[in-house]
Protein backbone atom coordinates (compact mmCIF):
# COMPACT_ATOMS: atom_id res chain seq x y z
CA UNK A 1 0.00 0.00 0.00
CA UNK A 2 1.64 3.57 -0.78
CA UNK A 3 1.69 6.46 1.74
CA UNK A 4 -0.79 8.92 0.41
CA UNK A 5 2.49 11.38 1.41
CA UNK A 6 5.08 9.82 -0.75
CA UNK A 7 2.89 10.07 -4.01
CA UNK A 8 2.13 13.46 -3.16
CA UNK A 9 5.93 14.25 -3.23
CA UNK A 10 6.46 12.18 -6.29
CA UNK A 11 3.25 13.53 -7.68
CA UNK A 12 5.16 16.22 -10.74
CA UNK A 13 1.60 17.98 -10.68
CA UNK A 14 1.71 19.08 -7.23
CA UNK A 15 5.44 19.83 -6.72
CA UNK A 16 6.51 23.96 -6.13
CA UNK A 17 7.60 25.88 -8.88
CA UNK A 18 10.97 26.54 -8.90
CA UNK A 19 12.89 29.75 -9.37
CA UNK A 20 12.79 29.90 -12.97
CA UNK A 21 9.85 29.06 -13.37
CA UNK A 22 8.63 32.08 -10.84
CA UNK A 23 10.63 34.26 -13.18
CA UNK A 24 9.02 33.40 -16.37
CA UNK A 25 5.90 33.88 -14.53
CA UNK A 26 7.04 37.00 -13.01
CA UNK A 27 8.29 38.33 -16.55
CA UNK A 28 5.01 37.67 -18.00
CA UNK A 29 2.92 39.16 -15.46
CA UNK A 30 4.57 42.47 -15.68
CA UNK A 31 4.69 42.19 -19.42
CA UNK A 32 0.97 41.77 -19.43
CA UNK A 33 0.30 44.84 -16.81
CA UNK A 34 2.66 46.92 -19.40
CA UNK A 35 0.09 46.04 -22.21
CA UNK A 36 -2.73 46.77 -20.26
CA UNK A 37 -1.05 50.67 -19.22
CA UNK A 38 -0.32 51.20 -22.82
CA UNK A 39 -2.74 53.15 -24.47
CA UNK A 40 -1.13 55.31 -27.10
CA UNK A 41 -2.60 53.55 -30.36
CA UNK A 42 -6.08 56.00 -29.37
CA UNK A 43 -4.00 59.36 -29.53
CA UNK A 44 -1.94 58.25 -32.45
CA UNK A 45 -4.53 57.43 -34.85
CA UNK A 46 -6.95 60.60 -33.56
CA UNK A 47 -4.13 62.76 -33.76
CA UNK A 48 -3.08 61.15 -37.44
CA UNK A 49 -6.78 61.91 -38.16
CA UNK A 50 -7.46 65.03 -37.53
CA UNK A 51 -3.58 65.98 -39.22
CA UNK A 52 -5.24 64.37 -42.75
CA UNK A 53 -8.13 66.00 -42.16
CA UNK A 54 -7.04 69.49 -41.84
CA UNK A 55 -6.43 70.24 -45.68
CA UNK A 56 -9.99 70.22 -46.12
CA UNK A 57 -9.93 73.84 -44.64
CA UNK A 58 -6.86 75.49 -46.50
CA UNK A 59 -8.86 76.61 -49.45
CA UNK A 60 -7.03 79.16 -51.59
CA UNK A 61 -7.80 82.82 -51.25
CA UNK A 62 -9.85 84.57 -54.07
CA UNK A 63 -8.07 86.51 -56.60
CA UNK A 64 -9.49 89.24 -58.57
CA UNK A 65 -8.77 90.19 -62.30
CA UNK A 66 -6.17 93.17 -62.50
CA UNK A 67 -7.05 95.59 -64.98
CA UNK A 68 -3.34 95.73 -66.13
CA UNK A 69 -3.26 91.70 -66.97
CA UNK A 70 -2.36 90.34 -63.77
CA UNK A 71 -3.53 88.85 -60.97
CA UNK A 72 -4.65 90.71 -57.35
CA UNK A 73 -4.81 88.14 -54.04
CA UNK A 74 -7.45 89.19 -51.71
CA UNK A 75 -6.15 88.69 -48.99
CA UNK A 76 -8.34 87.27 -46.31
CA UNK A 77 -8.20 88.31 -43.02
CA UNK A 78 -5.50 87.11 -40.69
CA UNK A 79 -6.82 84.66 -37.81
CA UNK A 80 -5.56 84.75 -33.88
CA UNK A 81 -3.19 82.43 -34.66
CA UNK A 82 -0.83 83.20 -37.02
CA UNK A 83 1.85 80.62 -36.12
CA UNK A 84 -0.90 78.49 -37.74
CA UNK A 85 -1.13 79.69 -40.74
CA UNK A 86 1.19 78.98 -43.67
CA UNK A 87 2.84 81.16 -45.92
CA UNK A 88 0.53 80.39 -49.29
CA UNK A 89 -2.36 82.72 -49.59
CA UNK A 90 -5.78 80.89 -47.46
CA UNK A 91 -9.28 82.13 -47.41
CA UNK A 92 -9.75 81.49 -44.01
CA UNK A 93 -7.09 81.88 -41.54
CA UNK A 94 -9.26 82.42 -38.43
CA UNK A 95 -10.84 78.76 -39.00
CA UNK A 96 -7.55 77.25 -39.98
CA UNK A 97 -6.41 78.54 -36.73
CA UNK A 98 -8.89 77.19 -33.98
CA UNK A 99 -8.67 74.17 -35.95
CA UNK A 100 -5.26 73.53 -34.87
CA UNK A 101 -5.98 75.33 -31.40
CA UNK A 102 -8.89 72.83 -31.04
CA UNK A 103 -7.09 69.71 -32.38
CA UNK A 104 -4.37 70.15 -29.62
CA UNK A 105 -6.75 70.85 -26.68
CA UNK A 106 -9.49 69.07 -27.81
CA UNK A 107 -7.23 66.16 -28.43
CA UNK A 108 -5.24 66.48 -25.49
CA UNK A 109 -8.02 66.01 -23.77
CA UNK A 110 -9.60 63.44 -25.15
CA UNK A 111 -6.24 61.63 -24.69
CA UNK A 112 -6.11 62.34 -21.38
CA UNK A 113 -10.51 60.82 -21.07
CA UNK A 114 -9.26 57.73 -22.66
CA UNK A 115 -6.32 57.18 -20.03
CA UNK A 116 -8.66 58.02 -17.20
CA UNK A 117 -10.86 54.93 -19.07
CA UNK A 118 -8.49 52.42 -19.24
CA UNK A 119 -7.66 52.70 -15.95
CA UNK A 120 -10.90 52.50 -14.74
CA UNK A 121 -11.26 49.03 -16.72
CA UNK A 122 -7.56 47.39 -16.16
CA UNK A 123 -6.95 48.87 -12.88
CA UNK A 124 -3.52 50.47 -14.01
CA UNK A 125 -2.95 53.96 -15.56
CA UNK A 126 -0.17 55.80 -17.15
CA UNK A 127 0.03 59.66 -15.54
CA UNK A 128 -0.06 62.08 -18.72
CA UNK A 129 0.08 64.95 -16.24
CA UNK A 130 3.32 65.69 -17.66
CA UNK A 131 3.12 65.05 -21.00
CA UNK A 132 0.54 67.25 -20.68
CA UNK A 133 2.68 69.96 -19.44
CA UNK A 134 4.94 69.38 -21.52
CA UNK A 135 2.78 69.61 -24.47
CA UNK A 136 1.42 73.59 -22.93
CA UNK A 137 5.06 74.62 -22.73
CA UNK A 138 5.17 73.93 -26.39
CA UNK A 139 1.96 75.89 -26.83
CA UNK A 140 2.87 78.68 -24.99
CA UNK A 141 6.67 79.13 -26.67
CA UNK A 142 4.85 78.95 -29.66
CA UNK A 143 2.13 81.71 -29.58
CA UNK A 144 3.44 84.19 -27.25
CA UNK A 145 6.85 82.99 -26.12
CA UNK A 146 8.85 83.66 -29.39
CA UNK A 147 7.34 87.36 -29.14
CA UNK A 148 8.21 87.59 -25.48
CA UNK A 149 11.85 86.72 -26.00
CA UNK A 150 12.63 88.97 -28.65
CA UNK A 151 11.28 91.52 -26.75
CA UNK A 152 13.35 91.21 -23.78
CA UNK A 153 16.87 90.25 -26.06
CA UNK A 154 16.87 92.28 -29.14
CA UNK A 155 13.66 94.88 -28.93
CA UNK A 156 15.19 96.67 -31.51
CA UNK A 157 16.36 93.61 -33.39
CA UNK A 158 15.22 89.77 -34.03
CA UNK A 159 16.37 86.52 -32.74
CA UNK A 160 15.73 85.24 -35.89
CA UNK A 161 18.96 86.49 -37.23
CA UNK A 162 20.80 86.56 -34.20
CA UNK A 163 21.43 82.85 -33.58
CA UNK A 164 24.69 83.78 -31.35
CA UNK A 165 21.82 85.37 -28.82
CA UNK A 166 18.71 82.80 -29.49
CA UNK A 167 20.99 79.26 -29.70
CA UNK A 168 22.54 79.57 -26.06
CA UNK A 169 19.53 80.17 -24.91
CA UNK A 170 17.65 77.49 -26.60
CA UNK A 171 19.99 74.51 -26.05
CA UNK A 172 21.15 76.28 -22.67
CA UNK A 173 17.07 76.21 -21.25
CA UNK A 174 16.61 72.76 -22.42
CA UNK A 175 19.34 71.17 -20.49
CA UNK A 176 18.12 73.01 -17.93
CA UNK A 177 14.60 71.98 -18.72
CA UNK A 178 15.64 68.29 -18.73
CA UNK A 179 17.63 68.10 -15.56
CA UNK A 180 14.71 69.91 -13.36
CA UNK A 181 12.90 67.59 -14.94
CA UNK A 182 14.68 64.08 -14.28
CA UNK A 183 15.30 65.31 -10.51
CA UNK A 184 11.56 65.83 -10.25
CA UNK A 185 10.50 62.31 -10.96
CA UNK A 186 12.69 60.45 -9.90
CA UNK A 187 11.15 57.73 -7.11
CA UNK A 188 11.37 58.57 -3.38
CA UNK A 189 10.53 62.40 -4.41
CA UNK A 190 7.97 63.95 -1.95
CA UNK A 191 4.88 65.53 -3.99
CA UNK A 192 5.61 69.15 -3.13
CA UNK A 193 9.57 68.48 -4.26
CA UNK A 194 8.09 66.80 -7.32
CA UNK A 195 5.70 69.74 -7.60
CA UNK A 196 8.51 72.20 -7.57
CA UNK A 197 10.32 70.29 -10.07
CA UNK A 198 7.95 69.71 -12.53
CA UNK A 199 7.03 73.45 -12.28
CA UNK A 200 10.49 74.86 -12.97
CA UNK A 201 11.48 72.39 -15.70
CA UNK A 202 7.59 73.33 -17.24
CA UNK A 203 8.67 76.37 -16.95
CA UNK A 204 12.14 76.56 -18.50
CA UNK A 205 10.67 74.17 -21.38
CA UNK A 206 8.59 77.45 -21.83
CA UNK A 207 11.52 79.22 -22.84
CA UNK A 208 13.58 76.79 -24.86
CA UNK A 209 9.95 76.37 -26.92
CA UNK A 210 9.87 80.02 -27.30
CA UNK A 211 13.48 80.30 -28.38
CA UNK A 212 12.80 76.90 -30.97
CA UNK A 213 9.78 79.17 -32.43
CA UNK A 214 11.57 81.92 -33.19
CA UNK A 215 12.49 79.62 -36.73
CA UNK A 216 9.15 78.22 -36.81
CA UNK A 217 8.12 80.17 -39.68
CA UNK A 218 5.73 77.43 -41.90
CA UNK A 219 2.27 77.42 -40.17
CA UNK A 220 2.60 74.11 -39.30
CA UNK A 221 3.53 74.56 -35.90
CA UNK A 222 1.23 72.72 -33.84
CA UNK A 223 2.33 69.17 -35.31
CA UNK A 224 5.72 70.02 -33.35
CA UNK A 225 3.22 70.23 -30.20
CA UNK A 226 1.61 66.92 -30.88
CA UNK A 227 5.42 65.89 -30.92
CA UNK A 228 6.46 66.82 -27.66
CA UNK A 229 3.43 65.48 -26.22
CA UNK A 230 4.46 61.79 -27.80
CA UNK A 231 7.76 62.32 -27.13
CA UNK A 232 7.19 62.69 -23.18
CA UNK A 233 4.39 60.14 -23.36
CA UNK A 234 6.79 57.52 -25.00
CA UNK A 235 9.45 58.40 -21.99
CA UNK A 236 6.32 57.65 -19.55
CA UNK A 237 4.76 54.78 -20.74
CA UNK A 238 8.48 53.12 -21.76
CA UNK A 239 7.44 51.99 -25.01
CA UNK A 240 10.17 52.05 -27.76
CA UNK A 241 7.00 51.51 -30.22
CA UNK A 242 6.05 55.23 -29.51
CA UNK A 243 9.37 56.35 -28.96
CA UNK A 244 10.22 55.49 -32.41
CA UNK A 245 6.80 56.93 -33.76
CA UNK A 246 7.55 59.99 -32.07
CA UNK A 247 11.19 60.31 -33.45
CA UNK A 248 10.10 60.11 -36.79
CA UNK A 249 7.04 62.16 -36.65
CA UNK A 250 9.60 64.79 -35.31
CA UNK A 251 11.72 64.44 -37.99
CA UNK A 252 9.05 64.72 -40.40
CA UNK A 253 7.01 67.58 -38.85
CA UNK A 254 10.37 70.21 -39.10
CA UNK A 255 9.97 70.39 -42.79
CA UNK A 256 6.66 71.49 -42.47
CA UNK A 257 7.43 74.53 -40.23
CA UNK A 258 10.96 75.36 -41.57
CA UNK A 259 12.70 74.67 -44.94
CA UNK A 260 16.01 73.02 -44.70
CA UNK A 261 17.99 73.84 -47.18
CA UNK A 262 14.80 75.23 -49.16
CA UNK A 263 13.70 71.65 -48.69
CA UNK A 264 9.61 70.53 -47.79
CA UNK A 265 7.35 68.14 -48.76
CA UNK A 266 5.67 70.02 -51.73
CA UNK A 267 8.78 71.27 -53.40
CA UNK A 268 9.91 67.25 -52.90
CA UNK A 269 6.03 66.67 -54.89
CA UNK A 270 7.05 69.37 -57.02
CA UNK A 271 10.50 67.28 -57.99
CA UNK A 272 8.24 64.23 -58.96
CA UNK A 273 6.17 66.15 -61.29
CA UNK A 274 3.14 66.33 -58.74
CA UNK A 275 2.67 70.70 -58.41
CA UNK A 276 -0.03 72.00 -55.79
CA UNK A 277 -0.55 75.96 -57.34
CA UNK A 278 -2.79 77.46 -57.00
CA UNK A 279 -5.34 74.81 -54.83
CA UNK A 280 -3.41 75.80 -51.39
CA UNK A 281 -5.39 72.68 -50.03
CA UNK A 282 -3.09 70.52 -52.41
CA UNK A 283 0.12 72.40 -50.66
CA UNK A 284 -1.56 71.16 -47.21
CA UNK A 285 -2.11 68.11 -48.21
CA UNK A 286 1.41 67.79 -49.49
CA UNK A 287 2.95 68.88 -46.02
CA UNK A 288 0.29 67.43 -43.79
CA UNK A 289 0.20 63.65 -45.73
CA UNK A 290 3.31 62.38 -44.34
CA UNK A 291 2.95 62.98 -40.72
CA UNK A 292 -0.27 62.50 -40.38
CA UNK A 293 0.61 58.55 -42.19
CA UNK A 294 3.45 58.26 -39.56
CA UNK A 295 0.97 58.48 -37.06
CA UNK A 296 -1.78 56.69 -38.11
CA UNK A 297 0.81 53.57 -38.90
CA UNK A 298 2.13 53.68 -36.03
CA UNK A 299 -0.94 53.38 -34.32
CA UNK A 300 -2.10 50.29 -36.06
CA UNK A 301 0.84 49.11 -35.03
CA UNK A 302 0.14 49.22 -31.25
CA UNK A 303 -3.28 47.79 -31.72
CA UNK A 304 -2.31 44.79 -33.90
CA UNK A 305 0.62 44.42 -31.48
CA UNK A 306 -1.41 44.80 -27.90
CA UNK A 307 -4.08 42.38 -29.62
CA UNK A 308 -1.69 39.61 -30.67
CA UNK A 309 0.11 40.16 -27.47
CA UNK A 310 -3.37 39.46 -25.23
CA UNK A 311 -4.66 36.82 -27.76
Amino acid sequence: MTDSGDSALTDPSSREPDAGELLTDLRSLRERVRLDRHGFAFPLFLFGGLILLAPLLYGPAPRLADPNGGRVVVLAKPGPFPQFEPAVDIADGWLVGWYWMLVIVGGLAATGWWYRHRARRHGVETSVAVPFAAAGAALFGLLIGDRLLTDVLTPEGSLYSDPATNLPVLFGSAALAALALAWALRPGRTERARSRGVAAGTLLAMIAFSALCVYMHGGFAALLVIAVALLVLAAYERSTLLGVVAVVFTAVSVPANHSLWYWNFPELFRNVGLTWFPDTRIHALYTLLVPGLVLLVGGAVAALRGRGARG
